[in-house]
């Protein structure tokens, strides 16, 4: 008898492409939910635009972290066994979140990978809250790009052809980067390798949940991979209530914390 086929969401599929796509991983009244929270947060933090963006630079956007008491919805959704059980599968080893983000996107996004730290093992997970197609903004991605030998020669062709600035030539990034997008649905949930080489573009305004989650790391280079990981967000220059909208979940700290808190915790106290 043949051997049963692999489906897309396998961990195998993930090993070799570098992504996955959960689809209808959350239900109607989910969405409807963290729909309304991301954009509660940000319109409590940002001033939103009403109007979209003439022309893209790769660089527009608001971004809020969503882990604390005020968001519950999001809270509870990094915690969730449905997304931690597959960064799990597809890691092979146990995990610790990096804080959920509620973002909105204001335009595109230029071929980049999250991260080129080949100590860091870590997976990206992103709930867009729009439906998107290929003209839209929907996620590319280069299918295999995470294998290191692959993200070199990208990393090479990136310095030889520049996205441009201050305006991104979003024509000339389709032409020269042949990715496949990935169309969604809000419901739908993409996983995929912080080394794969990804971007946006034909897309304006669109909302989305993400978040990370690491390898619990094994020696002192990947503590350090995944420490900086981690507190990246801390010096991107994002101005917001921290007070109200803190990126570490206050209840991290506390008793009764969930069980990635203290390793959490011990990887990103001050070295």
């Amino acid at each position: 008898m043949p051997e049963r086929a692999k489906t897309t969401e396998s961990a195998e599929f993930f090993s070799t492409y570098g992504f996955v796509v959960l689809r209808n991983l959350l239900g109607r009244e989910e969405v409807r939910e963290l729909r309304a929270e991301v954009l509660d947060a940000l319109s409590a933090n940002y001033e939103l635009p009403t109007e979209q963006v003439a022309q893209a630079t790769g660089t527009s956007g608001f971004y809020l972290p969503m882990t604390g008491p005020r968001t519950p919805v999001s809270r509870a959704l990094l915690a969730d066994p449905r997304i931690m059980d597959a960064a799990r599968s597809f890691l092979g080893r146990d995990v610790v979140p990096k804080p959920a983000k509620g973002i909105l996107y204001r335009d595109a996004s230029s071929w980049h990978a999250d991260s080129y730290v080949r100590e860091l093992e870590a997976v990206k997970v992103v709930a867009y809250l729009d439906p998107l197609g290929a003209d839209t903004g929907a996620l590319r991605v280069l299918p295999g790009s995470h294998h290191e030998d692959v993200s070199d020669a990208l990393r090479e062709h990136r310095a030889n052809n520049p996205p441009g600035s201050p305006v991104l030539d979003e024509e000339l990034e389709s032409a020269l980067w042949p990715g496949l997008a990935l169309d969604s649905t809000p419901g739908d949930v993409i996983v995929f390798d912080v080394n794969l080489w990804h971007a946006s573009l034909s897309g304006r305004d669109r909302l989305q949940w993400s978040a990370s989650y690491a390898a619990v790391p094994r020696d002192e280079r990947e503590t350090a991979a995944v420490r900086d990981y981690i507190v990246s967000f801390l010096g991107a220059g994002h101005v917001y209530d921290t007070e109200r909208y803190p990126y570490f979940d206050p209840d991290w700290s506390r008793p009764g914390a969930p069980p990635y808190a203290e390793a959490l915790n011990r990887i990103c106290a001050p070295a």
